[in-house]
């Protein structure tokens, strides 16, 4: 294998710290001398530390869209003109994500700690390259799921979302209250479990509260 070039030392070595440390606590300088590279390489090669952060987020989320349209082109191409079954569109926008936790864990803390800590440029900057993606999706579901009207649908889609990050990023806190029954062991038994939580709350009737 060869050595990783300064820059990706940088990425790896501000991924590990900023996952670990957290991005407000580690400086610059904690990320320089953790990949062993001069001060001015950060600058040199992202402009500022936020050039820094914008460059993971890029890195690791540019791979994970990619492996979720090529799912779901692969599974449009199998149904031709029939919509795409709930599950396997979900299976599209879910696998790579819990993949991501069992190869990526230090870039999945990054993400829970810009969802659940917001810096509102960090934020934006975060859920921007999830936009295109989304909608992709968002499409799909509309054609399977013809009685949902689309408020409603985008309601279901934004919980949908909640679970999904929320295994991303406190599956620990679940081993802990549950007493180490549950913990993220096998990656196609979370997926098909969230899978099938989702699929239910997609496929739903509409609900309409009894009126007293």
């Amino acid at each position: 294998m060869t050595e990783p070039n300064t820059k990706e030392r940088i990425l790896d070595s501000a991924e590990y710290l900023f996952a670990n440390k957290g991005l407000k606590d580690t400086s610059v300088r904690d990320i320089t001398r953790q990949a062993d590279v001069h001060l001015a390489a950060v600058n040199y090669h992202f402009d500022s530390k936020d050039g820094l952060v914008r460059a993971i987020m890029e890195r690791r989320i540019a791979l994970l869209n990619r492996q979720r349209l090529e799912l779901l082109n692969t599974f449009e191409h199998q149904f031709g003109s029939d919509p795409v079954p709930i599950e396997y569109a979900l299976y599209a926008l879910l696998s790579p994500g819990i993949k991501m936790c069992f190869e990526r864990p230090h870039f999945l803390k990054i993400a829970g700690q810009i969802v659940s800590h917001p810096d509102e440029e960090t934020y934006k900057i975060f859920v921007s390259h999830f936009e295109d993606v989304f909608s992709r999706f968002k499409e799909v579901f509309i054609v399977s799921l013809p009685h949902v009207p689309e408020e409603e649908l985008l309601w279901r889609i934004h919980f949908l979302i909640g679970s999904m990050i929320h295994t991303w990023t406190n599956h620990s806190w679940l081993k802990t209250f549950s007493g180490g029954v549950c913990e993220l062991r096998e990656q196609e038994e979370i997926v098909n479990m969230l899978i099938a939580f989702c699929a239910a709350g997609l496929r739903a009737d509409v609900y309409s509260h009894p009126k007293e």
